[in-house]
């Protein structure tokens, strides 16, 4: 028997802060061995694109297997997300589940954990370029890892869109204010973070102060970019959530102009175990490039099926 949770199952079962602390677990976990990412494959015909994403964890006892197909030029925008978890140590399915919010919340975990080892404790203003799905979950996470923001300033380019992301964001302990004014945003950030589509970089890399913490996400094309390459040398520390996946997927990094020494790169995993450096210094200028890993769905898979057990939770499913 396998049971299936629906959408509405993992979002009102999985909260933030046990993604948090599930997805840090999953990196500890990779450094030491314990658990291996699959990178992402592609695979594209005439306009479709079937997008796989797996893992497999003896920490957890868990494998796990997320697909989704695009079928819009709008590439961050997927038709149907669906996850399977197996029984590492036996093969027996063990669920089946609707993963569109288990991606944007596994998401946003994974940029808490890093801000968590890279942003300094003290960081009180937050500029979020972006206003949509993942914008939501970035700063939700933030709350789990930080306890002194106190304003967040959010660029866009629609009126209407900022004005009702800031709205709907206010259960959130900190003033949100929507702006046009990427500039005075930027510099006045303890933390930049972008979640958007862009294919062009959203903002002047001199505009960041030193002490600034990045979280970087929507590049996940090698022809994409959020940030510019001032932006990308500024940075004194660069860390990705994976040095294979990033080589490959992260525009930002690989944009000929970065110029990155890919050897000065370190991968979360390593920095979450202690064998790399976070921040070191208050006055860094910090960076981190996340692309989504299927580490990280299995990591909060894994939680939510624990979760809906104990509860009884979702359907129990024989599939022969």
């Amino acid at each position: 028997m396998a049971r299936l949770l629906k959408e509405a199952d993992v979002k009102r079962l999985l909260t933030m802060a046990d993604a948090v602390t599930a997805v840090e677990e999953a990196f500890r976990s990779v450094a030491q061995s314990r658990a291996l990412n699959v990178p992402r494959q592609r695979g594209t015909l005439a306009g479709a694109t079937i997008n796989t994403l797996a893992a497999v964890s003896h920490a957890t006892d868990t494998i796990g297997v997320k697909c989704y197909p695009v079928v819009r030029q709008d590439i961050t925008v997927g038709s149907s997300f669906t996850m399977l978890v197996y029984r590492a140590s036996t093969g027996a399915l063990l669920g089946i589940l609707e993963a569109d919010a288990l991606g944007q919340i596994r998401t946003g975990a994974a940029s808490a954990v890093a801000t968590k080892y890279l942003a300094r404790a003290d960081s009180s203003r937050v500029c979020l370029f972006g206003a949509g799905w993942q914008a939501r979950s970035q700063l939700a996470a933030l709350t789990c890892v930080l306890d002194q923001i106190e304003r967040v300033t959010v660029v866009g380019r629609s009126a209407d869109r900022l004005h009702r992301f800031c709205e709907e964001m206010k259960y959130l302990p900190f003033e949100l204010a929507p702006s046009f004014d990427a500039k005075a945003a930027v510099r006045e950030a303890d933390i930049v973070i972008t979640a958007t589509g862009a294919r062009e970089p959203l903002f002047d890399g001199r505009w960041l102060c030193p002490g600034t913490h990045i979280n970087a996400m929507g590049s996940n094309y090698p022809d994409k970019r959020e940030l510019d390459a001032t932006a990308v040398q500024r940075s004194d520390s660069i860390v990705v959530d994976d040095l294979g996946v990033a080589r490959t997927e992260s525009g930002d990094l690989l944009a000929p102009d970065a110029k990155v020494d890919w050897s000065a790169v370190h991968a979360l995993a390593d920095v979450v175990a202690g064998r790399a450096p976070g921040r070191t210094a208050p006055e860094q200028i910090t960076l981190f490039e996340s692309q989504g890993l299927g580490i990280e769905d299995l990591a909060v898979a894994s939680r939510v099926l624990e979760l809906a057990e104990q509860e009884g939770a979702g359907l129990q499913v024989a599939l022969v």
